[in-house]
């Protein structure tokens, strides 16, 4: 990952363009989850285009003394927001004076807003934000979905500190209850990676290459301990994290969602998760439930450099009785992982093939 705070990657893409791509990977995940929820599915891919070419064009004007960016880019996609909702009303206008029904009984502006989670137990506490003030929603949502603090709201709206104190407080007037914040909303990777070439395509000049989604089933591994496993997948079995899809752990105590890719393959890994998806780290469960198989283009080489680094290698690199060298490796918390090079290929690269095969 590149080290350096967004300030300061800003400050780099003044004179290297290409260096905006890393604030692209640190918040594309999280600022695409807030545009959904606003304005929903049909309309969150173009608002995420606009809002980092709208950042990209103002990087140089963006405060060197605020290290973290989040809040400015809250702040612009909070006025996409706004401008969305007055294209939406504008339509919904036009469409009112052809047919007076073609609204319905809920304004627009509601329906809109209703877009915010579709799980029926958000719908009551969606009706009642749909009914604030703007400004009073917008504080709310930043503060109680976001989960940034007064004075980060405060950057993202452009306002006083006690503005936001007074719209929440009366927000809150007007809410008897407020539903907790929504869990986890990934996005697949491949939708991000789609928006990001798109970015850097318009900010260099270059055609963008024909998209194609890849990776149609993948597992989900759960981890008592997910940055660590980020850490030895990415070291020791030479993973590539897709950052730009990267969803939480912003603190210790805040989850982490993260995709690795191998080649076309991929695999989320997670925190254990007991009360949603009830998935658990095999320390839980006392061994592995799955086994994940890897495709690599030079086993022996893969092989070489997981023995390197001391990993736990729970079966020897050997060519199996169907056709392909194999070998397996444990991970830190127990997932089981099995790399495998097909011997056509083997013999292709120039590699010996056994003339005996080992039983597995």
């Amino acid at each position: 990952m590149e080290r350096g705070t967004d300030a300061e990657v800003l400050a780099a893409s003044v004179d290297d363009p290409a260096r905006f791509g890393v604030l692209f990977d640190r918040h594309a995940a999280t600022l695409h989850r807030y545009l959904l929820r606003r304005i929903g599915p049909l309309d969150v891919d173009a608002a995420v285009g606009d809002l980092f070419r709208i950042a990209f064009e103002r990087r140089a004007t963006f405060d060197p003394a605020r290290a973290d960016a989040r809040p400015w880019l809250y702040g612009i996609a909070t006025n996409l927001v706004a401008r969305h909702r007055r294209a939406a009303a504008r339509r919904a206008a036009a469409l009112a004076r052809l047919d007076a029904t073609a609204v319905g009984e809920a304004p627009f502006d509601d329906a809109v807003v209703a877009r915010l989670d579709a799980a029926a137990e958000f719908a009551a506490a969606v009706r009642r934000i749909a009914g604030l003030p703007a400004g009073e929603r917008d504080a709310l949502l930043l503060h109680a979905w976001e989960g940034l603090p007064y004075e980060q709201v405060a950057e993202a709206l452009g306002v006083p500190v006690g503005t936001v104190r007074s719209r929440l407080n009366r927000a809150r007037r007007r809410l008897r209850e407020l539903p907790p914040r929504p869990g986890e909303q990934p996005v697949h990777p491949d939708v991000l990676r789609k928006d990001k070439e798109d970015l850097m395509a318009a900010i260099t000049g270059t055609t963008p290459e024909p998209f194609v989604h890849r990776s149609r089933m993948y597992p989900r591994l759960a981890y008592r301990d997910e940055r660590a496993a980020l850490d030895y997948l990415t070291r020791v079995f030479g993973f590539v994290e897709r950052r730009e899809a990267r969803l939480g752990g912003e603190t210790p105590d805040d989850s982490m969602l993260a995709w690795l890719e191998f080649g076309a393959g991929l695999v989320m890994i997670s925190r254990t998760n007991t009360d949603v998806h009830l998935i658990r780290s095999p320390l839980d469960l006392g061994g592995t439930t799955t086994m994940i198989l890897v495709e690599v283009d030079d086993v022996d080489a893969h092989y070489a450099g997981v023995v390197a680094a001391g990993a736990d290698v729970t079966m020897t690199l050997h060519d199996a009785p169907y056709g392909a060298r194999v070998y397996e490796a444990t991970d830190p918390e127990g997932h089981r992982w099995h790399f495998q090079e097909m011997l056509d290929h083997v013999r292709q690269r120039g590699g010996t093939v056994a003339d005996a095969v080992t039983p597995c």
